[in-house]
């Protein structure tokens, strides 16, 4: 399938509409992308094409006239580690009144309950320094996907005000025209992508809405055509954005390597709210809680259960341990495309009777606490959060060489870190802690107080906010004052 780009856009006019209410939602129209059953690598070129086109072939910028129509007119390297401190340390230039703030979007493209990437962004608006920043969330969804109404509930919890969008293709017209009105309604002076997708929506929307664009890189996978699709069309996003945050060292070099330039990109490290997770069981209170009366030695693993997180390799190591310690159970909470198969592989290698399937849990605060030991298994990560909620609830780790799990685990002096390409070598390496419980206990220990100290959410949150400032101050005056009127 062909597209003209000039009959994509030919006539688009942004009518006005009535404001936009917090958790409003929106239904739309299908305008594919392209096919991705070809066998070839058309599709990947017609994104980059439609891509490209939109934002570099279009013409003279776009500008907004009063009856709202469209016409037309003429890393930074890694930080280093903070101390503990109050985010009012930043010093920014004070606003005078709430139409002076800055107004920070942050743009998602979400399908079921999302993942880790979540529990970042739904937190950040309330840390945001209410004397200088405001900060929305759009989520942009598959219509009759009720996975969001998850996420709906965890704006909730959180405090984030939330925007949702329905969708029914990869390109639609009517989720641009929707997230330009948000745009205007909300006066956003910073567009701040999360993905492939809300990083193309946000060049494009730059042509209609003047807004300076910053992602965050949570990572890639490439495991099948589409992703890899969708890897390159991010590739040519991030070099045409402002700032480019990178969740691990590994992504930050990556970065680098694909093109986007030093001076705008930095290394941001996930964080958590250590206030939330904390431990207010015992192990044993939290299993009877859970209904888990055995005495045995549990291995958790907390994920989604698609082919990247690599969970037939937490059974695969479970079944090798079992041999030598029969009092082991694996524990997986989570759910996902590969849940009828990873329980026909427990069956196939004889240890159905001791891999627990939770599936999908809102809350993950008491699996933790039931918990040994946390398995990461992933083939991929870019800063995995998991990894960061079980040490902080003072669970040891013990997880593949992916991401930033050596950084995390300080090269295995506050966890154990595994071979990811040796599956087979992973239950030598987790027999200590099985056997150990002052080891256990060291690891829990030296883990918290690691979190403590490098990794809490409004160190975090203090990091992205230099990013801000400095992407502001890039503009001239002239330009950041005409951004913070109010629409």
């Amino acid at each position: 399938m062909t597209f003209n780009i000039d009959d994509m856009f030919r006539g688009l006019e942004i009518e006005e509409q009535p404001a936009l209410r917090l958790t409003d939602s929106f239904e739309s129209d299908d305008v594919p992308l392209g096919d991705d059953s070809s066998d070839d690598i058309a599709a990947s070129s017609a994104a980059i094409d439609i891509a490209s086109t939109v934002i570099e072939d279009a013409g003279p910028l776009l500008k907004l006239t009063a009856h709202s129509t469209v016409t037309m007119l003429d890393a930074r390297s890694h930080d280093d580690e903070l101390p503990v401190g109050k985010l009012i340390d930043r010093n920014p230039t004070p606003a005078t009144t709430a139409a002076d703030r800055p107004t920070v979007l942050h743009v998602r493209v979400v399908s079921a309950t999302g993942g880790g990437p979540e529990k970042t962004i739904l937190r950040s608006p309330k840390y945001a320094n209410d004397e200088y920043f405001k900060m929305a969330v759009a989520y942009i969804h598959p219509k009759g996907d009720n996975g969001i109404e998850v996420i709906r509930s965890q704006a909730k919890k959180w405090n984030a005000p939330l925007f949702t969008i329905a969708e029914k293709g990869a390109i639609d017209l009517r989720t641009v025209r929707e997230l330009y009105h948000l745009c205007r309604q909300q006066n956003v002076t910073i567009w701040h992508g999360h993905d492939y997708k809300s990083n193309l929506l946000g060049l494009i929307l730059r042509r209609f809405w003047k807004m300076k664009l910053v992602t965050t890189v949570h990572g890639w996978t490439n495991d099948t055509f589409r992703t890899r699709m969708y890897y390159h069309v991010d590739k040519w996003c991030l070099k045409r954005y402002d700032e480019v945050i990178a969740v691990s060292p590994l992504l930050h070099q990556q970065c680098l390597e694909i093109g986007v330039k030093a001076e705008r990109l930095t290394y941001v490290a996930n964080g958590i709210d250590c206030t939330e997770y904390q431990r207010s069981h015992t192990i044993r209170g939290a299993r009877r809680e859970l209904g888990v009366f055995r005495d045995s030695f549990i291995m958790g693993v907390v994920a989604r259960l698609s082919p990247e997180k690599g969970v037939d390799r937490a059974i695969r190591t479970v079944a090798d341990l079992h041999v030598k310690y029969p009092n082991i159970e694996l524990h997986i909470v989570g759910d996902g495309p590969e849940f009828d198969k990873l329980k026909r592989l427990a069956v196939e290698l004889g240890v159905s009777g001791i891999t627990h399937f939770w599936g999908f849990q809102s809350q993950s605060k008491r699996f933790f606490e039931m918990f040994d030991m946390l398995l990461l298994p992933s083939h991929t990560e870019g800063f995995p959060n998991v990894v960061l909620e079980a040490m902080a609830m003072g669970v040891p780790v013990a997880a593949a060489d992916v991401g930033a799990v050596t950084e995390l685990l300080k090269n295995g002096r506050r966890g154990v870190v595994l071979d990811a390409k040796e599956q087979e070598t992973w239950a030598d390496h987790i027999a200590p802690l099985i056997v150990s419980k002052d080891r256990r206990r060291e690891l829990s220990r030296l883990g918290r107080h690691r979190i403590e100290k490098y990794y809490s959410f409004d160190q975090r949150m203090l990091k992205v906010f230099r990013v801000y400032d400095r992407v502001l101050s890039i503009a001239p005056q002239s330009e950041r004052s005409e951004w913070r009127r109010a629409a």
